[in-house]
């Protein structure tokens, strides 16, 4: 099923998009992979710790892709910042610990790779905060290109957990942003530094920024890469996730600087075919989306909570799999849809309400297994999952997860659903359990959609056995003022259309009386 909504906005890649002030600039360099603009003749590369009282200095933490190695080595161990066992206070996000590179013209920008605290255990940051940051000329001040707080992770974060606890930090945009200065900072625990009582949590203690790591990732790199010529007619492969693809931008609807405490990142969802588990299994459930009791109101279709995946050339996409939520958060009535963007509207290949898995439906409710598959694919830049509020209720807590691999709480390796999968590949060698709809398990009445709704709204219904039905609209006085159907119906899932012309604006109930027993949902109608 496709159904093509025209929308008023565009929406932007990571990078550009986010610095209104410098999207309309251009720097003096050209794409190239073997250069880090660090190591430019040029580049004036410094940092706030006195070369006699840290560890190293900053060009220790610099690789030179050209020559395979870094710019110096005065540490011994590739690393910049403060002494073993000592301590820096009072560093605040306005006065930060910080490594800089500065170039006297600017520079287009769009990859960084950047450690901090790498593989010493006895040196953990887990409640540090810390920003990636850019200057912008216009506004003369630092903006966050990516950041965390307390630890929680990056919103272009390609990797694991929060990034001062010692792990890769990988960002990536479409479009490069365009600037005169990049630096690594971080700051003291801004919650702890709040209350005034002296605590660990106030300084940085033995703070590093790392080069190299035990899994070979090479930082710090600040490169301006081409991914123009990324293969645009992609070729079936079952091992190839195309969200994992070098090229490939993974965003959502919010960014991690917009909220507290955000559940993972865009990339902690994603399944790797060739590990045969998460790219990141060092993350806590597998999920991203809003904090746990965030009320994120009554998003509308136009408007919604999105992850998407984005790439700078065309790809084929035929198969796509995704996770609902926990039991203990259920959204039984969210509406979603599985949407390719066209290059001018948002196209929805997959849609429907809620997904609860004792109804069998797939969606993004409970242990929802959900695959949209076809076997013509789609070529897009562009590919989400969007949910929304039904218009009752709010989108409450709300995220989405990935499945089949391990987490640090969880183990699924063992199940045959894996999500989240973005693919081309051979459908016809795809075993997919058919769902309740086509063969019917559970005595099931769905949330209406559209819903609210003027004048009509479609309502589906699922028998286990032929069975007499009485489908019909009651007002909040419990009067009632619809029969929608009454007769025999067969067992299998029924659609039927709502017309709500004769009635006033306001919330109406609609029953399901059948010889299985009687269920009733909730519908607004807005005249």
């Amino acid at each position: 099923m496709n159904r093509r909504i025209t929308i008023s906005f565009v929406i932007g890649s990571l990078c550009v998009f986010l610095f209104a002030s410098l999207a309309f600039t251009q720097g003096d360099n050209n794409p190239d992979p073997m250069v880090n603009l660090g190591c430019l003749e040029s580049a004036v590369v410094t940092g706030s710790v006195p070369d006699d009282s840290g560890r190293g200095i900053p060009t220790d933490i610099l690789y030179n892709p050209a020559t395979g190695d870094y710019v110096s080595n005065v540490s011994g161990f590739h690393e910049y910042g403060i002494n073993y066992n000592e301590t820096i206070g009072g560093v605040t996000k306005e006065n930060p610990f910080y490594w800089q590179v500065e170039w006297p013209t600017a520079k287009n920008i769009n990859y960084i790779t950047a450690l901090s605290c790498a593989f010493f255990g006895n040196q953990p940051q887990p409640t540090t905060g810390w920003a990636i940051q850019i200057w912008d000329d216009v506004t003369e001040s630092w903006m966050d290109l990516a950041k965390a707080d307390n630890g929680w992770p990056a919103d272009s974060l390609s990797g694991a957990g929060g990034w001062i606890d010692g792990r890769p930090f990988e960002w990536r945009g479409l479009e490069p942003v365009v600037t005169k200065k990049v630096r690594l900072c971080a700051f003291a625990n801004p919650d702890s530094l709040a209350d005034e009582v002296d605590s660990f949590a106030d300084s940085l203690w033995s703070f590093t920024f790392i080069g190299n790591t035990a899994d070979g990732v090479q930082s710090t790199l600040i490169q301006y890469l081409d991914y123009s010529d990324a293969e645009a007619d992609n070729e079936m492969d079952k091992m190839v996730n195309l969200g994992l693809l070098p090229e490939c931008v993974a965003s959502a609807s919010f960014e991690a600087g917009e909220l507290d405490n955000i559940r993972g990142t865009p990339y902690d969802l994603l399944f790797d075919p060739i590990k045969g588990d998460f790219y990141n299994t060092d993350t806590p459930w597998g999920e991203f989306g809003y904090p746990w009791q965030h009320d994120a109101g009554y998003l509308t279709y136009e408007d919604p909570f999105y992850w998407m995946c984005e790439w700078p050339v065309p790809k084929n996409i035929n198969y796509f799999t995704w996770g609902g939520v926990y039991g203990n958060q259920p959204q039984p009535t969210t509406p979603w849809a599985v949407e390719y963007w066209d290059g001018s509207d948002w196209v929805t290949v997959m849609d429907g309400v809620g997904g609860s898995y004792e109804e069998g439906m797939v969606g993004v409710d409970t242990d929802a297994q959900s695959v949209w598959q076809s076997e013509t694919p789609v070529q897009t830049t562009k590919f989400r999952l969007a949910v929304w509020s039904d218009g009752i209720d709010p989108l409450f807590s709300f995220h989405i997860r990935g499945r089949g691999g391990s987490t640090q709480n969880w183990d699924e390796t063992d199940s045959t659903f894996k999500a989240i999968l973005v693919q081309y590949k051979d459908i016809s060698a795809v075993a997919v359990e058919s769902d309740d709809i086509a063969n019917p398990e559970k005595f099931a009445l769905h949330q209406n959609y559209p819903n609210p709704f003027n004048p009509e709204t479609n309502i589906r219904f699922t028998l286990q056995k032929n069975s007499d039905v009485r489908l019909s609209v009651y007002n909040v006085a419990g009067q009632e003022v619809a029969v929608i159907v009454d007769e025999m119906k067969l067992r299998g899932t029924h659609q039927v259309t709502f017309d709500a012309r004769s009635l006033t604006s306001g919330i109406y109930f609609y029953k399901l009386k059948t010889n299985q027993g009687i269920l009733t949902r909730k519908m607004i109608v807005l005249q």
